[in-house]
C-alpha cells in the first residue's frame, strides 16, 4: 500500500499525543482500520476516517479536538463521527 507523504506526517502528528508505550498498537488499530477501505494511496482524509473510527469512545471529544486544532475540516466526517459515538 502506497502513502501519500501528507497522510504520513498527519498520521504521524496524531499519534504524537498518545503515550509512547502504547503509540504502536494505536498506530496499528488506525492502519488496520484505513487499509481495510482503501483502494490506491492514502490520503489525509482516509488517516481522518481511520483515526476517528480507531478512537475510543471516551477519547472521541479528544481526537475531535485535535483534528480542529489541526485545522482539519470534519464536516465531510459527521456522518461517521454520528456512527462511533
Amino acid at each position: 500500500m502506497e502513502w501519500n507523504q501528507d497522510a504520513k506526517d498527519l498520521l504521524e502528528e496524531l499519534l504524537k499525543p498518545i503515550p509512547v508505550f502504547v503509540r504502536p498498537m494505536a498506530k496499528k488499530k488506525i492502519e488496520t482500520f484505513i487499509l481495510d477501505g482503501v483502494e490506491g494511496a492514502v490520503t489525509k482524509d482516509d488517516v481522518v476516517k481511520g483515526y476517528i473510527v480507531a478512537s475510543p469512545g471516551d477519547m472521541q471529544e479528544r481526537a475531535v479536538k485535535l483534528l480542529k486544532a489541526k485545522g482539519i475540516d470534519l464536516s465531510p466526517f459527521e456522518a461517521l463521527l454520528e456512527q462511533v459515538k
